[in-house]
């Protein structure tokens, strides 16, 4: 009996570990990068210290990216003044970005990404949306998106830009 009761927590551990959540929390610091955006203006992620910022890697093709966009338009709105900004980085071709920017009317800069800086970030699925505190800390990580989150989003970046 025992040994059943061992067994099945065993497996309920594994199982727990094994479906765990996608999101991290508290991780201390970022990998620099420099990237043009498509209006070419250079961004350096350390030159951002100071600020709350999101790195969010995603796709035109991406379904769960493509509705994560307006909550990110309207927080980088919202928050934009108070030190707060968005490198949403695109892992498509230029003109497929461009032309998706322009349709969604995106306000914050686009970058054209690559695999190097997709694996430096652990990206194994998109959307992955990074949030970093103002001393350049990694505060969260989040795979995937749901209209649930922006509301979770809105608060951790109130919460960030306070800190």
């Amino acid at each position: 009996m025992i040994k059943n009761l061992l067994k099945l927590l065993l497996i309920l551990g594994m199982v727990v570990i094994a479906c765990g959540s996608k999101e991290q929390t508290s991780q201390s610091g970022v990998i620099d990068f420099s990237l043009f955006s498509l209006e070419g203006e250079e961004y350096t992620l350390s030159e951002l210290k100071g600020q709350v910022v999101i790195i969010d890697f995603w796709a035109t093709w991406c379904p769960p990216c493509r509705n994560s966009i307006p909550t990110f338009i309207r927080l980088y709105e919202k928050y934009h003044e108070q030190g707060f900004t968005i490198l949403g980085i695109g892992l498509d071709d230029a003109q497929a970005l461009v032309d998706f920017q322009k349709q969604m009317k995106i306000t914050y800069p686009i970058f054209v990404g690559d695999k190097d800086l997709a694996k430096d970030y652990g990206v194994t699925g998109i959307p992955k949306t990074i949030f970093i505190d103002k001393k350049g800390e990694i505060r969260k990580t989040q795979t995937g998106f749901a209209p649930e989150l922006e509301a979770t989003f809105d608060a951790l970046v109130d919460s960030l830009l306070r800190e």
